[in-house]
């Protein structure tokens, strides 16, 4: 029996649903600024999808297009101390070789986080604390970690005690994923392009669930690698192994079909993000009005 496809067009717009309906009932609307620093085809075209779904569910935006390292810098530093921007989103990645994503990641203003990638928020993560400190506001993680940890949630799939496979070990999908995983009770083995073809094949067989994120297009594994009623995400915008063979064998399976990939609940997880950091903002205004 092929495996059920699962449907994230359809998680994704619950979601949307709910998060259009938690901002209706807040007094103002969050605003959002938006950095793009590249003129990466994908990412365009993400800015674009990205401000229309915020305006959807009642999120103001911001799209501010960036020349230099120390502009980049000096925008997103500026976020932490502006009361009218509720948080910033860089699109990833960026056109400075120089350097590293992640440098420009660290710098981003825990409490306006819409990414969930600052330093402070993933190593909230890696403690597995879920609010901000001296808060009962929800804290920020990674969007599309958390997108694949709700679909799998979404279709009842468990992963306390499963073994998963992680083909990606990035900073901003395969590392926060690998620990969200932790977090939960998985066992949890990294891979990645460089990984042996056949260890990465053995790997694949004995896991419950093997979440993809190559970059290329390559057939990492066939059906004779996956295990019986596994479940199968990539998160690529390309095919990491041959959907119709492998759909023979998985119980599940997400991958890019029009609409419907993993890249919807991203956004979604995105302005779930950015309710919970409206949140933070009105409790600590609340906060400060107090004292």
């Amino acid at each position: 029996m092929p495996a059920i496809l699962m449907n994230c067009e359809a998680v994704a717009e619950k979601y949307f649903s709910q998060v259009k309906v938690e901002l209706e009932q807040m007094s103002q609307r969050p605003r959002v600024k938006m950095f793009l620093a590249t003129f990466d085809e994908g990412s365009e075209s993400y800015s674009w999808i990205m401000r229309r779904r915020f305006e959807a569910v009642g999120i103001d935006s911001i799209l501010e297009r960036v020349g230099t390292p120390a502009d980049l810098e000096r925008k997103i530093l500026a976020t932490a101390t502006d009361d009218e921007i509720t948080g910033c989103f860089v699109f990833y990645p960026i056109r400075f070789p120089e350097i590293e994503d992640y440098q420009f990641m660290k710098m981003v203003p825990a409490h306006k986080d819409v990414e969930g990638l600052s330093a402070e928020n993933v190593y909230r993560l890696i403690h597995y604390r879920k609010t901000f400190e001296g808060t009962s506001c929800k804290a920020v993680v990674p969007c599309t970690p958390k997108a694949v940890i709700k679909l799998l949630a979404e279709y009842g799939i468990p992963i306390k005690g499963c073994d998963v496979v992680i083909v990606n070990k990035s900073y901003s999908l395969g590392a926060p994923l690998r620990r969200m995983f932790d977090n939960l009770g998985a066992t949890v083995t990294a891979c990645d392009i460089n990984t042996k073809s056949d260890s990465l094949k053995h790997y694949v067989r004995n896991a419950d669930i093997v979440v993809t994120a190559v970059p290329v297009e390559v057939e990492l594994f066939d059906e004779a690698d996956v295990k019986p009623g596994a479940t199968i995400i990539n998160c690529s915008f390309v095919n990491n192994f041959d959907v119709e063979r492998v759909s023979e064998v998985a119980g599940h399976i997400s991958y890019r079909q029009g609409k419907n990939y993993i890249g919807q609940i991203t956004t979604a997880m995105a302005t779930v993000n950015v309710g919970y950091l409206m949140k933070y903002k009105m409790n600590h205004k609340e906060r400060d009005n107090t004292e």
